[in-house]
């Protein structure tokens, strides 16, 4: 038995450490096409690992990560966090996980471990005020529609632009078993297809573009002349058959320029700024096609990948420019694209991102970039959102690539124009009772256009507005005092509603109406600045009501002599009179009157004890109507 049992001990031995040495193998083997890039073969061996051992999980979380399958990063993350002694970089990435599935409350959390390690990293602190601040991504859910391009036969399709009578794209797909794939996605490379609409409209079958563009490697997103016989592309750095790789065994990226030539594409050149150390992609042409803008992680840059710029100059590209710290971020700014009124469009996975890349547009005002603006929800969602680009004959249509759907793919979007909606109520003036039958007028200044409508029985009106227009309104009663409004959409970009409350208040001949908060210094008769402001009011019932006449009039309180309080009180209406007049207002429109301390509107006469509140309401400037012309 005690033999048995030496022997079973010394089999149990052999065996961990043949599962050691195992597991050990698969780490290395694992390690070593990471470090190749070649993710889809690390999973392979970092999997037999992980089922063995917590010593990889990081890295195989990492993995996944990179090769964009949330999913099951996030829930080995999601374990990993809750582990001790991880690394504390392990929160960054979780947080951007957690962003890209929306849950902005909990990726909060660990973006917060994260800084507390790494209190300078700039991404991260971008992408912390970015959860805190999501609301503002969906303040206009209105302004984009999407609408997918569907095909099946692609695992991965974006970056789709428009060229001649159709559009170009790059796609991927799966691949069966013995033909030549990317070590990094599992997938075939990726190529460059050409699709056409059919006389219906919809789109025809995917073609690769003819020529010598598409090789055994990848080729990406692209940029055509005008005329349609140049093109500009993303390659991998290989030549014939063979990736080329520098001293780091990396396999970067370059720009290429091809001819079209009897419908096919030949006479492929190198840009002359391409590199074996960096990668150099996503080239867009400016519209006079003599500048031209790509992404690259040359040195000297801000951060991951940057936004450069190179002109035409002397018959050769000038030496690349890089945007500046507006544009770039320690992050990656990726996919530009810039439109025919100037505007830069690109891609970038910092700023205020919702999550992943979000599409962002810019403005260069000769001297300096604008602060990036994010195009916000349904454009962008927690996804990656990239290849974002115009029509060039209807700047309301394009095309969009995204991630949302758990793949790269292409989207055509509509753009609306914002909405704008003026919502009012009348009322009676001093009361809540709605009134109804109170004509509103809206006039467009720039069309002369008016709008009229009637309030309902609630007192309620609702009136459409154009963008980039200034409106003036006009609310009338037979009877009443007509009240007016001014409303803009100028240089709104986001759909908005408008609120106006009209009060609405009979005109009685000689009805004393006081003017509030209108004071004076003691013993003094000019207009203060307070009183100013609510004498501006009265200008301007008095120009939207041309046909009144009224009196101003001025009251003391009992204290002091009468006399003495009548010259006062004539003093400050003769002051606001000249106000008016001063402010526009017609003088033969105008009468005044000092009533001193003739017309009390309580108990408080000479000699009786009021408190100063009660002898303030007597210090009071009114007006009447006199007259209707």
């Amino acid at each position: 038995m005690k033999t048995n049992l030496i022997i079973n001990a010394a089999s149990v031995a052999i065996l961990i450490g043949m599962l050691g040495c195992s597991t050990q193998y698969h780490i290395k083997k694992g390690d070593n096409y990471y470090d190749k890039i070649a993710y889809s073969s690390a999973i392979i061996h970092y999997e037999k690992a992980y089922s063995k051992t917590n010593e990889v999980e990081e890295k195989l979380a990492e993995t996944y990560y990179k090769m964009n399958n949330l999913n099951v990063a996030g829930s080995i993350y999601e374990k990993a966090v809750q582990r001790e002694n991880h690394s504390p970089k392990i929160y960054f990435n979780y947080a951007k996980i957690l962003m890209s599935n929306g849950n902005y409350d909990e990726a909060i959390i660990y973006f917060k471990k994260y800084l507390e390690v790494y209190k300078d990293d700039v991404v991260a602190e971008m992408l912390l005020k970015s959860c805190f601040s999501i609301g503002d991504r969906y303040r206009d859910t209105t302004l984009y529609e999407l609408h997918p391009i569907k095909y099946d036969e692609f695992t991965n399709a974006f970056s789709v632009l428009e060229y001649q009578e159709g559009a170009v794209f790059v796609a991927d797909k799966e691949v069966f078993s013995g033909r030549k794939k990317s070590q990094w996605t599992g997938n075939s490379y990726l190529d460059l297809y050409e699709i056409k609409k059919d006389g219906d409209g919809s789109w025809m079958d995917p073609q690769l573009l003819k020529g010598d563009i598409n090789g055994r490697f990848h080729e990406g997103p692209a940029s055509f002349s005008k005329d349609g016989n140049m093109v500009y592309f993303t390659r991998s750095n290989y030549l014939k058959r063979k990736m080329k790789t520098n001293l780091n065994k990396e396999n970067n990226l370059k720009i290429f320029s091809a001819t079209l030539v009897d419908d096919k594409w030949k006479n492929l050149k190198e840009f002359p700024f391409n590199s074996d150390d960096y990668s150099v992609g996503h080239p867009t042409l400016s519209d006079d096609e003599k500048t031209i803008y790509f992404v690259s992680d040359m040195p000297g840059g801000y951060g991951g990948t940057d936004l450069y710029l190179s002109r035409w100059e002397n018959e050769g590209w000038s030496k690349p420019e890089n945007l500046g710290a507006i544009v770039n971020t320690a992050g990656n700014e990726m996919f530009p694209y810039i439109h025919t009124d100037d505007a830069l469009y690109f891609s970038s996975d910092a700023h205020n991102s919702m999550g992943g890349l979000d599409v962002f547009i810019s403005y260069f005002n000769g001297e300096v970039w604008a602060q990036p603006e994010n195009l916000n929800y349904p454009l962008n969602s927690s996804k990656d959102d990239f290849g974002f680009n115009i029509s060039k004959n209807n700047s309301s249509v394009g095309f969009v690539s995204s991630s949302r759907a758990d793949a790269d793919k292409m989207y055509i979007y509509d753009k609306h124009p914002p909405k704008f909606n003026l919502f009012g109520v009348a009322r009676e003036k001093g009361k809540q009772k709605r009134v109804q039958g109170v004509t509103v007028e809206i006039i467009n200044a720039k069309t002369g256009k008016i709008i009229s409508m009637v309030s309902n029985k609630y007192g309620e009106f609702k009136l459409s507005l154009e963008p980039e227009s200034n409106y003036d309104l006009y609310c009338t009663k037979i009877g009443c005092f007509t009240r007016t409004d001014k409303i803009s959409t100028l240089g709104l970009k986001y759909s908005q509603n408008f609120y106006a409350d009209f009060e609405v208040e009979q005109i009685v001949i000689d009805k004393p109406i006081v003017l509030e908060n209108i004071y004076y210094d003691f013993d003094k008769w000019e207009i203060r600045p307070d009183a100013a402001l609510e004498l501006d009011k009265l200008v301007k019932l008095l120009k939207d009501n041309p046909s009144i006449e009224i009196e101003m009039s001025s009251h003391t309180d009992s204290r002091g002599n009468d006399q003495y309080n009548l010259v006062l009180s004539n003093k400050r209406a003769i002051a606001a009179v000249k106000y008016l007049i001063a402010s526009g207002i017609d003088e033969n429109r105008l009468t005044y009157k000092g009533y001193g301390e003739k017309q009390l509107v309580n108990h408080c006469a000479n000699d009786v004890e009021c408190t100063r509140k009660e002898h303030q309401l007597n210090r009071r400037t009114e007006f009447k109507v006199t007259k209707i012309r």
